[in-house]
């Protein structure tokens, strides 16, 4: 829908093209397998090329610019793993006019070929809800054989785009170019010191970027790899058209303020207004955004279609039914006549793309937003699970355009303007029977921000068995063979007219299996009550950068009555303070601190762990890990019941 909405009015003229370069690029008439170092060899794979061309050029008859998008790779497969990740190729044929060729083999440990029977090409629609593709097998794969796939596709040309050059695998040589011939383009590379190269290929201007052993990108905790591989991005338009970037997002500006932002109310959305009004006074504008926020979600339905209708103002206040983008005009006309100052936001998912004020790329404008200035507040309106309060977790961090009501604009971060939004309180109190055979805990807790976000959305939105399988996790996750006593929750309706309402739950479990018999001691595993905890303890250095989820806080208080006639030891072993200071000003932006006392016969342990921002610098994971893992080694504490 964005990319429709934002269509940028340029003349695209024809380029002076004399060829078109696929049609002399070639794979090597006399393949060999590539030599791998030692290291390379106990990989399940590695890529030997992996090299994209994006060309313009006219076709014939029409003189038409068309795009034409050339695929090369050589991929090294060394054993079964890397073969059953390999041995099907999937070639994506959204916005494709013309599949060009095709053409695939190997060339197995003792040099024979095997080419693609080009019969065994299928066309499969609608792959998990990527689009069509035209997929195949790859005939003849053993292990230490390369797999060599090259093939071109003919598109309308487009002025914007994107290619992902780093994968999951180590790559040894990455290119991109970029064929423009007389046409105007610029063109970024993320995540990589190489620089593009002006070059001349068949008499035509040209970009290259050519990236020597890329590591594999791998999947890390606490961090965004898909949205951290090297990529480039590009944009093309006809010489003697000086576009700045600036143009670009005022284009963006004006044509969704235009259609979004009303000068006047639509008559149905007065009298919902109306509506939500009667009988009440005295309110606020944040109480009305939350009264038009909840009506909203509680009346329309947004459905993830491009139907031109969803989009219409009139069909969508009689049918209650929006596409993502037309569920904005609802909240902009009922704004509009409850007078609440607001903004457009228009940003990306930072786990998919990272926005870049700086280069206007429409496929990274996935997301809208409400930006709430007066109260520093964020509406999504296409998520059925979040209320005024902060941005949806997969949004916060990242950059945004912000549109005025008055049609100017501006970027800003996304960030979270309440420090202590997303918390978890929880209170146990730990008895145990005469015999010590088992533990009763009885627990209460408070969960806020996005824990209470997700807590409501699943006890509201789940299957049943899913529902029970949440409440598995509030009642003593990691406790295999509890008993639930008693479980009660307060406050689970995804509606409210508060801010930051807490989703409570109160339960009492038992449970044998966290005790051990110790002769005529017991061993309690205390650090089990805090339930399954994250832990960094991999071998491999680090790949990516540090991204949380969310900013979030931790404070537990667990009271365990020591019983008559009994002694504790290993109270030390509770006593763990690990944090993470900020360089600047010696703040702790991530702790995790425990410690104990003793009140007469009671064991009083509190805990608090926080993590103040989303986002900790790489080079200093080893502080960052220390506090995580902190964390994992408490879970593993245990004191000992001592008979006197």
């Amino acid at each position: 829908m964005i990319k429709n909405t934002i269509y940028i009015a340029l003349l695209l003229i024809s380029t002076n093209c004399f060829s078109q370069y696929y049609k002399s690029y070639d794979w090597s008439k006399k393949p060999k397998l590539h030599t791998l170092t030692a290291d390379e060899a106990k990989e399940h794979s590695i890529g030997i090329l992996k090299k994209s061309i994006v060309e313009y050029a006219t076709s014939t008859p029409s003189q038409e610019l068309m795009q034409f998008e050339t695929t090369h790779t050589i991929i090294r497969v060394n054993d079964e793993k890397g073969i059953g990740e390999h041995n099907r190729v999937y070639i994506p044929m959204y916005d494709v006019k013309n599949l060009i060729d095709v053409k695939a083999r190997t060339i197995n440990s003792d040099g024979k070929v095997t080419l693609l029977n080009k019969d065994n090409i299928k066309e499969v629609n609608n792959v998990e809800e990527y689009g069509d593709f035209k997929i195949f097998a790859i005939e003849g794969v053993e292990k230490n054989s390369e797999i060599e796939v090259l093939y071109t596709v003919e598109k309308e040309a487009d002025l914007f785009g994107s290619e992902t050059l780093q994968s999951d695998y180590f790559i040894k040589n990455a290119q991109f170019l970029y064929i423009t011939g007389d046409l105007n383009s610029v063109v970024k590379a993320y995540r990589t010191t190489a620089k593009f190269e002006n070059v001349i290929t068949d008499g035509k201007t040209s970009r290259l970027l050519d990236i020597k052993n890329i590591p594999a990108m791998i999947e890390e905790e606490y961090s965004t790899p898909d949205a951290n591989k090297i990529a480039v991005v590009y944009q093309c338009f006809p010489k003697g058209q000086n576009i700045t970037q600036d143009m670009f997002w005022s284009n963006v500006v004006n044509n969704v303020g235009g259609k979004i932002i009303p000068s006047s109310t639509n008559s149905q959305a007065k009298k919902d207004v109306e509506t939500m009004l009667k009988d009440k006074n005295a309110l606020t504008n944040y109480d009305k955004a939350v009264l038009a926020d909840n009506y909203i979600k509680t009346n329309f339905t947004v459905v993830k279609n491009n139907n031109a209708e969803l989009s219409d103002l009139d069909y969508i206040l009689k049918n209650r039914s929006a596409s993502d983008f037309g569920i904005l005009k609802v909240y902009t006309n009922y704004f509009n006549e409850l007078k609440i100052p607001y903004e457009l936001v228009i940003t990306s998912n930072r786990f998919t793309y990272k926005f870049d004020p700086d280069f206007f790329i429409p496929n990274m404008l996935r997301d809208f937003l409400i930006y709430l200035p007066e109260e520093e507040k964020y509406i999504a309106p296409d998520r059925i699970e979040y209320r005024v309060g902060e941005a949806p977790f997969n949004i916060l961090g990242s950059y945004g355009l912000f549109i005025k009501q008055d049609g100017s604009h501006y970027f800003s971060k996304i960030v979270q303007s309440d420090p202590n939004y997303s918390t978890i309180k929880r209170k146990v109190d730990i008895t145990f029977n005469d015999d010590f055979e088992s533990a009763t805990l009885k627990q209460h807790q408070e969960q806020t921000g996005h824990w209470a976000v997700t807590s409501r959305a699943i006890m509201n939105l789940s299957t049943d068995q899913s529902i029970k399988e949440y409440k598995d996790y509030l009642t003593g996750s990691g406790i295999e063979d509890k008993v639930v006593e008693s479980y009660d929750a307060e406050n689970t309706e995804m509606n409210q007219s508060e801010y930051n309402v807490p989703f409570i739950t109160n339960s009492t479990i038992t449970s044998e299996s966290i005790i051990e018999d110790a002769g005529d001691s017991y061993l309690f595993q205390i650090g089990r009550v805090i339930g399954t905890q994250s832990e960094l303890y991999q071998e491999k250095e680090r790949v990516n950068p540090i991204e949380m989820t969310y900013p979030n806080q931790y404070d537990y208080t667990i009271t365990v009555d020591i019983p008559e006639g009994y002694t504790v030891e290993g109270l030390n072993s509770l006593n763990i303070d690990k944090s993470y200071k900020s360089d600047s000003t010696g703040e702790k932006l991530c702790k995790f601190e425990s410690s104990y006392k003793l009140e007469g016969n009671k064991v009083i342990v509190t805990i608090q762990e926080f993590y103040k921002t989303n986002e900790y610098s790489l080079n200093r994971y080893e502080e960052f890990r220390s506090v995580i893992n902190a964390a994992s080694d408490f879970n593993k504490a245990s004191i000992l019941f001592k008979a006197k």
